[in-house]
């Protein structure tokens, strides 16, 4: 019997995944680490993080298809490289649009009086 729905899509960005999806998503990864570390998911009771392949903050969607499952500690760089990402993306975007101007130096004075505009 096929499924009635194609994929499962999240109504906002803040809607959690249900228990269902989740076992659909380490069902199609054949029980393992997306990270391609190849171990096992929840070996010993280790924490199953559920993950955003693109990111939301990075323009990724909350869909079915843009979530993986991975161990916490594969979980943890990819998250740190994810706020890289936007941090970069924002400081260029906020660059490009003249919101970031360089900060005007304070001028100051010598020991011998003289003013230094630097």
């Amino acid at each position: 019997m096929s499924r009635a729905v194609s994929e499962w899509i999240g109504k906002t960005d803040d809607t959690a995944i249900p228990p269902r999806v989740k076992v659909r998503v380490i069902e199609a990864q054949g029980g393992l680490c997306a990270c391609g570390c190849g171990v096992k998911l929840g070996m010993a009771g280790e924490r199953i993080d559920f993950d955003h392949r693109v990111a939301l903050i990075n323009g990724g969607e909350n869909r079915e298809s843009n979530i993986q499952a991975l161990r916490h500690p594969c979980h943890v760089p990819k998250t740190r490289e994810d706020v890289r990402i936007k941090a970069k993306t924002a400081r260029v975007r906020k660059k490009a649009l003249g919101l970031d101007r360089p900060k005007k130096k304070i001028p100051y004075r010598k020991f011998d009086n003289t003013p230094v505009w630097k």
